[in-house]
């Protein structure tokens, strides 16, 4: 994640233009307890963020034959 932040300054450099920021987290949960913590932990950052105005959205979804939980993060810059 470093490295697309710090490559996103970089393309950005002596732009003036609004841009959205997309994050794409895959966790591959072993236990009903980790799924169960990333869902309580999604939860309390959006709580804690709701006035964040570069915030636009939060979804996450959860694939148990896979035991996955993908998470995805829109930001306004």
């Amino acid at each position: 994640m470093k490295n697309a932040i710090r490559l996103s300054e970089e393309i950005s450099k002596n732009v003036t233009t609004r841009k959205f920021v997309t994050t794409k987290i895959e966790y591959f949960c072993e236990s009903e307890d980790d799924t169960k913590t990333l869902t309580d932990n999604i939860t309390r950052v959006l709580t804690k963020n709701l006035g964040d105005t570069n915030l636009a959205k939060i979804t996450y979804e959860y694939y148990p034959s896979e035991k996955k939980v993908e998470v995805e993060i829109i930001e306004h810059m």
